[in-house]
């Protein structure tokens, strides 16, 4: 509970003082309050705010920050012009010793409230190699008449921006020319994803509703000349797309090996350097000698590094084309040991099991794989490897897998996003009875 207010924060009726203590993962600074928990966005843990309630939820509150009465030492000043409009880096005002400090604990406490366990051999969070300017992608929003942006926080309304402090440079430096090509477009926009390609080029990948305008191809082919920059541009509707130019990515996932190429718009993580370091972490758990099934494989981001060291790797995906995407780069590789087939996780556990293998790999998105870690439950694997990009997912997940006799071993936080309290968690469980 907060102590008297000194003189430099003024009263205000309806307002009182907290003293902000952590980073929620959610994303707001927490303090407590008359034995209330209180989420304030904007905060850093250390400062003394003034805040005004705007939101109550039985033992626990959010409010709005009417003045910052002291600075803590975990503040700074925010170098984006955005921030107070912008939703997508809520955690700029943070230095960055603190956010992944904060990120590390609040891995650990989501698995201990949520799923009752703590791991056997707790791994210190891996920071980012760079906490700005790391995206290899952003997706934009389009308001029509080329206005692109991001949304802001709570709302649909767009935010349009001039750069972007967590893109890469050539990222923004493409904002201004694609705003050009969207007003010239006849066909109707709703995302445009910019991303590099690998190869020191851009790509842009958009979705549409409606039909695609054919005068558009004439448009799309000029702009690509005045911009030299842009490799290509997908636009992609309900039951259509076309492609002007070279649209396809090169992720490389480690220093050594042959990158994987696949097409825009499939998924990829965001922060490359960071992800070279969670795919090591992964290969470094899994180990070598072992038979693997990696299931959400994509285009084979964990598979084919997987397959450098393991007996046999079946990658599993319920999408066509980042199974096609990684096949290719498999035989391109020349990694005969790695076999690619399209189902849906769940479906294809159902079908053949484990498929022998003894450990499984899983990379699911954020809303987790309930479904399928119940039957992991039941077919119980020697060892499994969850990579997660949500805590409290993953420690739902987890649940189900500590009750069926599984213990958490290792647990490895890493940041593959600086700015925001988004956290990729690496989570080894071993069956330790039949």
């Amino acid at each position: 509970m907060s102590s008297d207010p000194p003189n430099d924060c003024p009263d205000e009726p309806g307002t009182f003082v907290l003293d902000v203590t952590t980073l929620a993962h959610g994303p707001d600074a927490v303090g407590r309050h008359e034995g209330r928990v209180i989420f304030v966005p904007g905060a850093a843990p250390g400062d003394r705010v003034r805040v005004r309630i705007v939101e109550q939820h039985g033992n626990y509150a959010r409010a709005a920050l009417v003045h910052r009465c002291q600075v803590g030492a975990a503040y700074r000043e925010p170098p984006c012009p955005w921030i107070g409009e912008c939703g997508g880096c809520p955690w700029q005002h943070v230095d960055y010793a603190s956010q992944v400090a904060a990120k590390e604990q609040n891995v650990r406490e989501t698995l201990r409230r949520i799923a009752g366990t703590t791991a056997a051999r707790p791994l210190p969070i891996i920071a980012a190699p760079d906490e700005w300017h790391y995206r290899h992608r952003i997706r934009l929003h389009s308001g029509g008449g080329g206005a692109l942006g991001f949304r802001r926080p709570r709302s649909h309304a767009l935010v349009e921006i001039g750069h972007c402090a967590i893109a890469e440079v050539a990222l923004s430096a493409a904002l201004a020319p694609l705003r050009t090509l969207t007003a010239k477009l006849g066909t109707s926009l709703d995302d445009v994803e910019i991303a590099s390609n690998g190869r020191d080029g851009v790509v842009i990948d958009a979705t549409a509703h409606g039909r695609f305008h054919s005068a558009d191809e004439d448009v799309i082919h000029a702009w690509l000349d005045s911009q030299p920059g842009i490799a290509g541009v997908a636009l992609r509707g309900r039951d259509w797309s076309h492609h002007v130019g070279d649209t396809s990515l090169r992720i490389a996932t480690t220093e050594d090996a042959p990158p994987i190429v696949q097409r825009a718009g499939s998924f990829t993580q965001v922060n490359p350097a960071a992800n070279r370091l969670l795919v090591r972490t992964v290969v470094d758990m899994v180990g070598a000698g072992s038979a693997v099934l990696d299931l959400f494989c994509g285009a084979g981001n964990l598979s084919l590094p997987l397959a450098r060291v393991a007996t046999s790797v079946v990658a599993v995906d319920h999408d066509p084309g980042g199974i096609a995407d990684g096949a290719a780069s498999a035989t391109a590789a020349g990694l005969g040991n790695v076999r690619f087939e399209a189902a849906a996780a769940d479906r294809f556990l159902r079908r053949r099991g484990l498929g022998g293998s003894r450990v499984v790999v899983l990379d699911p998105p954020r809303s987790g794989a309930a479904n399928v870690v119940g039957q992991l439950a039941r077919l119980k694997p020697a060892r499994i490897v969850y990579v997660s990009c949500e805590p409290s997912t993953l420690a739902r997940d987890v649940r189900t897998l500590v009750a069926a006799n599984y213990r958490v071993d290792r647990v490895q936080p890493l940041d593959l996003f600086p700015q925001s309290e988004h956290v990729e968690t690496v989570l080894e469980a071993v069956l330790t009875a039949p």
